[in-house]
This record gives structure tokens, C-alpha cells and sequence, in this order.
């Protein structure tokens, strides 16, 4: 069986806006993974990390949003 070909069918490219989301996500993870270097046990705790990702990477640029 032979599957049809999809001509016409790019990737969509990113907006900005994705870009910046992705930006923040990576600026975060670095921050992180810098904090754990120098301190362990913030690297190894699972609900410190979920709390670091909630508040860097949604409450800290809501609040830079809503000053704007």
C-alpha cells in the first residue's frame, strides 16, 4: 500500500512568541541546574523543582507582563 505524498505540507515556523516561551524555559532550566550545582539537595528534590519551574517560568513573567 502506498501512503500519499503531502507536498505543500512545511513545519510551521516559530513565532515569536514561541521563541520567547522557549527562551524562558531555557533561561529557567540553566538558573536551576546552576543552583544545584552549588547546592545538592535543591537538585534533588522533586516538589523543589516543580515549585522553581511553577514560579520561574509562569508566575515571574506574569508579574513582569502585568507591570508592563
Amino acid at each position: 500500500m502506498r501512503l500519499p505524498r503531502l507536498r505543500g505540507l512545511a513545519p510551521e515556523r516559530p513565532t515569536r512568541r514561541d521563541l520567547a516561551t522557549l527562551g524562558v524555559y531555557a533561561l529557567s532550566g540553566a538558573v536551576y541546574v546552576a543552583i544545584g550545582v552549588a547546592v545538592t539537595d535543591f537538585l534533588l528534590s522533586f516538589w523543589v523543582a516543580a515549585a522553581y519551574v511553577l514560579v520561574s517560568a509562569w508566575l515571574v513573567p506574569a508579574a513582569i507582563r502585568r507591570l508592563r
